[in-house]
């Protein structure tokens, strides 16, 4: 019998709490590779804004209170794939890519994930998140207390 790993463990949890009820289906995967569809990378966020890709921060209000947001961001809290679609399918149907960034990077290559498949854009998880962005120096704005 093969053990789960922990990664899968995670996917799991993440895809049966976004998606149970939803009426999609999940499947776990065997082995540890990652699902075609996306991308995890590190890009400074100069990199991530000439790419012309939205730029969309995941985390919660309070963590875009606590830190600050990359200027032009589209701020969407990740709760499920649908319900995150609905909100930015419109700003993406042109077919450009879709960089996700979160806290470290974790949540948001889970949410990469999880929409892979669903649209054809090409999907960018952010490696390091705000916290590495921070680090090297990027000075975040405050956010629009609107979306807060």
């Amino acid at each position: 019998m093969n053990a789960i790993t922990k990664r899968q463990f995670l996917t799991f949890g993440l895809g049966a709490l976004a998606l149970g009820g939803a009426g999609y289906g999940w499947i776990l995967r065997s082995g540890a590779q990652a699902t075609p569809g996306f991308e995890r990378m590190e890009m400074t966020v100069a990199q991530m804004q000439a790419s012309n890709a939205l730029i969309v921060d995941i985390r919660r209000p309070d963590e875009w209170l606590d830190t600050g947001v990359i200027d032009s961001a589209r701020l969407v809290t990740f709760v499920s794939p649908q319900s995150f679609l609905d909100v930015i399918g419109p700003e993406i149907a042109d077919g450009r890519d879709l960089v996700l960034i979160c806290r470290s990077g974790n949540r948001s290559s889970l949410a990469a994930e999880a929409l892979a498949g669903m649209i054809p854009n090409r999907i960018i998880s952010i490696d390091g998140g705000m916290s590495q962005q921070i680090a090297q120096g990027y000075q975040t704005v405050r956010p629009d207390c609107a979306t807060c």
